[in-house]
């Protein structure tokens, strides 16, 4: 089969929109012969971060020698992005043969696009004896494709609300969603969490296998930034040792605790399988990190930056960044959301931080209109410009921009991926 034609028929999967349950995901698997059983993993769930915290757990790993698997979505601009080994993405001829062999008992089925792109992770890690997979999940926990896994840790990031349909306002109910991933024989990893969620993961503490908050076990302090990344300071209060002008090239001081749930979670394992921890391939492993659309810096003098912050939290981080880090700018904003957010919450909190607003929609049948959103501003008392388009709505907000204004173009993965195409295909 012809890999356009396959991933294309892979895509039409999401005309089944999201249906969670492990039901398909296992009979998918049990069709595969259970590749998910076939290679060591540590499973993540969070709200926000769990994409930077995975990838850097994969390099750490995988500087130190070790063949890692790493599995996240949503892609940017290819699919191929979301399943990769080392450094090197899923091969489009791969994801045909897959989809060929399995595309019947799919549509059987009725499973869904992320039932069908974890199985194909699993088998490809599977296949190609990786030493170790790091597995993100979806949506959620308990029903999330992932959870048929027994992994050796789980890792948690800050858990907050995203995906309200399925998994509530309750922080404390999206907490116990998120850490239904813990299993038996797996050590857990924390990073701080805000107190109902906590409360609830304190419930893990005195498991025999074993319970990490990292910010317990860990200090982050001197954190710099600048346009490209962060220097800081980690100190580990466990083995007592603390690493000075450790170089992150992420922007965003949350990116240095994201970096310490990392570093806890790679050296626990690496200890677990006798590997020598060296300090020269962690900083190496952080410094040369490449994780697009995340405070993503895509412009200079005047500054652009690309962000798929999507959420209340998501937001409330990256706007902290922009009042801290560009103080002294005039700070405009590209706004597109799906539909399912917090648009009322996430308008009363950016025009707060941007003097000038212009709105547009992401290219996803979950779109947000243009003209409602800017209608959700009107009502605040808030101007804002509606181009539905989105190349057109770029391409006027960021001409003639002046040298003290700086661009900020946020609200999805499927607006910043969609200008990440747009932009590949001008060069």
């Amino acid at each position: 089969m012809n890999p356009d034609q396959a991933l294309q028929e892979l895509y039409d999967l999401q005309r089944f929109s999201i249906k969670m349950g492990l039901d398909n995901i296992q009979a998918l698997c049990n069709f595969l012969g259970n590749p998910q059983e076939q290679f060591p993993s540590i499973h993540i769930a969070g709200t926000n971060g769990k994409g930077s915290t995975a990838v850097l757990i994969q390099r750490i790993l995988s500087l130190h020698g070790l063949q890692t698997g790493l599995y996240t979505s949503p892609h940017l601009v290819d699919f191929n992005e979301r399943i990769r080994i080392d450094e090197a993405l899923i091969d489009n001829h791969y994801m045909a043969s897959f989809w060929h062999s399995t595309r019947d008992l799919i549509l059987t089925r009725k499973a869904t696009f992320f039932d069908a792109t974890t199985a194909l992770a699993f088998k490809y890690f599977a296949e190609n004896r990786v030493d170790l997979a790091v597995i993100e999940t979806g949506l959620g926990g308990r029903l999330d494709s992932t959870n048929i896994l027994r992994p050796r840790a789980v890792v948690l990031t800050p858990i907050d609300r995203d995906h309200e349909k399925q998994l509530g306002k309750d922080y404390a109910g999206i907490a116990r969603e998120k850490a239904a991933i813990i299993k038996d024989g797996a050590m857990v990893f924390s990073a701080g969490q805000r107190p109902e969620a906590e409360e609830v993961l304190n419930l893990f503490r005195h498991r025999p296998d074993g319970f990490v908050f990292a910010p317990e076990q860990t200090r982050v302090s001197n954190v710099v930034l600048d346009g490209d990344g962060i220097n800081f300071t980690l100190t580990d209060l466990m083995r007592n040792t603390t690493y000075g002008n450790i170089r992150l090239s992420m922007v965003g001081e949350h990116q240095a605790a994201n970096a310490a749930l990392a570093y806890l979670s790679a050296r626990w394992y690496l200890e677990q399988i006798d590997f020598r921890f060296s300090e020269k391939k962690f900083r190496k492993a952080l410094a040369n990190i490449c994780w697009p659309g995340r405070l993503h810096k895509i412009a200079s003098n005047p500054d652009i930056i690309f962000d798929v912050s999507h959420n209340e939290s998501g937001f409330e981080t990256s706007l902290k960044y922009a009042a801290k880090h560009y103080k002294d700018h005039r700070r405009l904003l590209l706004l597109g959301l799906l539909s399912d957010k917090d648009f009322h919450q996430i308008a009363a909190m950016v025009s707060k931080v941007f003097e000038r607003i212009m709105v547009t929609e992401p290219v996803s049948p979950r779109k947000m209109d243009a003209g409602a959103l800017q209608e959700v501003f009107r009502k605040q008392g808030i101007e804002a410009e509606a181009i539905p388009e989105l190349e057109k709505a770029y391409r006027k907000a960021s001409k003639n921009l002046a040298e003290n204004e700086v661009l900020f173009v946020m609200g999805s993965h499927f607006l910043i991926g969609e200008l990440f195409k747009t932009i590949r295909k001008r060069t």
